[in-house]
């Protein structure tokens, strides 16, 4: 997917490139922008070396997108399941604690929020591999 925006900041050969909201935005969400927001900015390497104020064509590499997204959806929604199976069976299995419910409840919570520690704490590793995920394709000509 190929997307038009406008340089409004470039620093050490990376620009920053906002978007406005297309007709496009309602079903792609590759960029992240969420349903209320109507301009974003991202980070582009200036491999075309354009100039601040300009308008450049920005290819969004939707395998790297889609897979970014599915490490940060769906890792907590599997550390929530493993949390719930491993309260279950904590109380109804191996009869450590009395109240299951209580028991798979905090087992989810506290693993969902393992979750985004570990997302956050693989945050550096994890950008190294989707980095790139723009990439400034064309300038505009006026």
């Amino acid at each position: 997917m190929t997307e038009y925006g406008q340089i409004v900041d470039i620093k050490d050969n990376i620009a920053y490139v906002k978007f406005c909201r297309t007709s496009a935005c309602g079903s792609c969400k590759a960029c992240g922008m969420m349903a209320g927001q109507n301009e974003i900015i991202v980070e582009v390497p200036n491999t075309l070396n354009a100039k601040l104020g300009e308008m450049v064509a920005v290819a969004i590499a939707m395998k790297k997108a889609i897979k970014a997204s599915g490490i940060a959806y769906l890792f907590p929604l599997l550390m929530l399941v493993f949390g719930v199976v491993l309260g279950w069976l904590l109380s109804n299995v191996w009869n450590v604690f009395a109240n299951a419910d209580l028991t798979m409840a905090l087992s989810a919570v506290i693993f969902v929020l393992l979750s985004f520690l570990l997302l956050k704490v693989a945050a550096p590793l994890y950008n190294k591999t989707v980095r790139n995920v723009y990439t400034m394709v064309e300038k505009k000509n006026d």
